[in-house]
């Protein structure tokens, strides 16, 4: 594993020195540049957590930096080390504030310098870089004797980058933030590796840090060291620009099965160049030839599919559309390219013809249906001759007829809705009758008042007769029906489960049954503003790129009214709300939830904390949701309350079940404003 790559970054939250609003941020934006293959190109997977953010205790912070150290000296990679947040200075040192740290017991504090001294006398460590973006981070600097006579001999390799001067201040996270901006862009004029050197020298010029002075701090003893350290890759040497031909992920796979080609090549840029590639599988094992021959392949289509977007018959491709039809292609969500731009096209492609294939499946299929559903999005007609001979070249032809097809059915599929509407309720009390629209695409169809007791059993009896009487209507369009809504006050909502409906069947066995909010349908005079906020939410949820999707409340945010609504006042617009617990009055606090945010998740009674590993899933398959809840809820009654979900590979999806969602969408948001105005003008809805 020579020259492999370890990164480890810590941002250390102290409340006795003050909250850092943008911390969190900074450490995974400065993580993932690091991580990323085209940037600092260091392990995401090793036996140790390599990215650390909150309140962290000293013990922790200490055990994770010696830990990672420990798994980097035994892989021989280098550790590139970052620590974000508070320092204080004592004596011209610097102490690094944890989570219990306080500020007059050093004690309790990180010693940064005599920690690093330690750090890289680690046996097989092949060289530490260490970036500091705290106050007084000069004051890291370790003892440079101690190291020449230190355990081994100086016979190592440290470079230190720090963000404000010993006896300076630092600001808003401007070093490494800045730095974060210089590995994403690359830098003019410099070598192909971004040294420590060229990186500080980069800050310097970028003014990113102004008001604070920069240093660096640099030893290297190493006496057979074939590279001097380097941070990340630079995006504008003229070799990567080469390697622009192929993505990450192509780049690393094709690494894998012919890693001396591309050392002696410096990359690929030249789609003729895959006929040199192939000519090196002759060499190989059989089965190893067979599989570098189909990934030659696969590079290929990958390349073809960028020439076909580069000039793409339909509308305008944005990033939003590359995500959406990612995410549409393909089941999976998770690990898709966060790049943007010609980039993401670039990861998108690779990703879907790389990664997204099943056993047992084509493996071009995900791409022709990535490539379909950005025809579908952007207006390019089914039987377009740039579309036919994109397929023809990856040898799709037939591939592309049945992605079309299937497309077809989805949108057939998916052209009614029935929303059944319990607004006529008060309070938690069930109504004396429901109200249902047929909806044809946004076309009102037809709609009905169905009388019935006011009790769940008189409800939950004219749901199915309401379900029989829009059934009949889809038959008589030739149209199936597939999505019901339900629409019902906030009291009712909590306590109740429309997809357990019984007809003869179970109404989520056939359907998915989504809940929405009835309130909105006819908001109340102090609550006149919700739609348009809800509005303004759903935008920005859209708008957002990826990340957390999700705002998790905690049991302490929801036991005070007041303090509650701080909460969801405080949240950042483009999330979602949700609570990681089942509050004792749930049925209490729901309006204030619903009017704050659209979608509001919470977990079933006795269902306890939400994990970290369903809160991950969430962010991670956003995009398929509400579908999975439906799905998720159907595979629980089939296979039983407590067992999970056969097939499920994913942390956290077995446990989707467990959580209930309103999910009030745009498309929801434009029947109740066309409900307002349909009972504003007079009628009878």
């Amino acid at each position: 594993m020579t020259g492999s790559r370890y990164a480890l970054v810590i941002a250390a939250q102290c409340p006795d020195m003050g909250f850092l609003s943008e911390l969190e941020d900074a450490a995974k934006s400065f993580h993932a540049v690091l991580t990323e293959p085209n940037g600092g190109a260091c392990a995401i997977s090793y036996p140790t957590r390599n990215l650390l953010y909150g309140e962290i205790d000293q013990s922790e912070i200490e055990q994770a930096i010696r830990t990672c150290a420990q798994a980097a000296g035994e892989a021989g990679a280098v550790l590139v080390l970052a620590l974000l947040g508070h320092g204080i200075t004592s004596g011209g040192n610097l102490y690094f504030m944890a989570g219990n740290s306080r500020r007059g017991e050093l004690t309790t504090t990180v010693d940064v310098a005599s920690l690093l001294r330690q750090v890289v006398e680690t046996p097989g460590l092949s060289g530490l870089i260490t970036v500091i973006d705290t106050c007084h981070a000069a004051g890291a600097t370790p003892d440079v004797k101690a190291i020449a006579t230190g355990i081994r001999q100086g016979n190592t390799r440290l470079s230190l980058l720090m963000g404000a001067g010993a006896a300076e201040e630092a600001f808003e996270l401007r070093f490494s933030r800045t730095i974060t901006k210089i590995v994403q862009k690359g830098v003019e004029q410099a070598a192909e590796r971004l040294s420590p050197e060229a990186v500080l020298e980069a800050v310097r010029l970028d003014g990113g840090t102004v008001g604070q002075d920069v240093h660096r701090m640099d030893w290297d003893g190493a006496q057979f060291a074939e590279t001097g350290l380097w941070l990340a890759y630079n995006r504008r040497h003229t070799v990567r620009r080469a390697w622009r031909l192929l993505g990450p992920l192509a780049h690393s796979d094709l690494a894998q099965v012919l890693p001396t080609w591309l050392t002696v090549s410096g990359g690929l840029d030249d789609v003729r160049q895959l006929d040199d590639v192939e000519k090196e599988t002759t060499s190989l094992e059989p089965q190893q030839g067979a599989r570098a021959r189909a990934l030659i392949e696969a590079v290929r289509h990958c390349i073809r599919t960028r020439a076909l977007l580069a000039t793409w018959p339909g509308s305008e491709l944005t990033s939003k559309v590359l995500r959406r039809s990612l995410v549409a292609a393909i089941p999976q969500t998770d690990r898709l390219p966060t790049a943007a731009g010609n980039d993401l096209l670039r990861d998108a492609v690779e990703y879907v013809r790389l990664r997204a294939p099943r056993v047992g499946q084509r493996p071009v299929v995900p791409l022709v249906h990535f490539v379909t559903s950005l025809a579908v999005a952007t207006g390019v007609p089914a039987g377009h001759p740039d579309l036919q001979q994109w397929a023809a070249d990856v040898g799709a032809d037939i591939d592309l007829n049945d992605a079309w097809e299937q497309w077809g059915e989805r949108t057939r599929d998916m052209r009614l809705r029935l929303i059944v509407s319990l607004h006529a309720a008060v309070s938690d009390e069930w109504p004396e009758s429901l109200t249902a629209w047929l909806l044809d695409g946004n076309i009102h169809h037809q709609h009905r008042e169905f009388p019935c007791r006011p009790d769940r059993s008189g409800v939950e009896q004219q749901i199915g007769s309401a379900l029989r009487w829009a059934s009949a209507l889809a038959e008589s369009l030739d149209v199936p029906l597939k999505r019901v809504e339900i629409a019902a006050p906030a009291p009712l909502l909590v306590q109740w489960r429309p997809e357990e409906t019984y007809y003869g069947r179970r109404l989520g066995d056939r359907h998915d049954v989504v809940l929405r909010w009835s309130d909105r349908m006819q908001p109340p005079e102090h609550l006149f503003w919700i739609n348009d906020e809800a509005r303004e939410n759903l935008r920005a949820m859209e708008a957002a790129e990826g990340g957390q999707r999700v705002h998790w409340l905690e049991e302490s945010d929801t036991r005070l009214d007041g303090e509650l609504q701080f909460c969801l006042d405080s949240r950042p617009q483009g999330q979602a709300v949700a609570l990681s617990h089942r509050p004792a009055k749930l049925g209490d606090i729901m309006v204030t939830l619903l009017a704050s945010s659209p979608i509001v998740l919470w977990p079933e009674g006795g269902s306890g904390q939400v994990s970290e590993d369903t809160r991950r899933y969430i962010d991670e398959s956003w995009h398929h949701l509400p579908g999975n809840f439906s799905t998720a809820y159907r595979e629980r009654r089939q296979s039983g309350a407590e067992q999970a979900s056969e097939g499920s590979s994913r942390p956290g999806q077995d446990d989707l079940h467990r959580l209930r969602a309103v999910w009030d969408d745009l498309d929801y948001l434009d029947f109740c404003r066309w409900f307002k105005k349909y009972t504003t003008e007079g009628e009878t809805p």
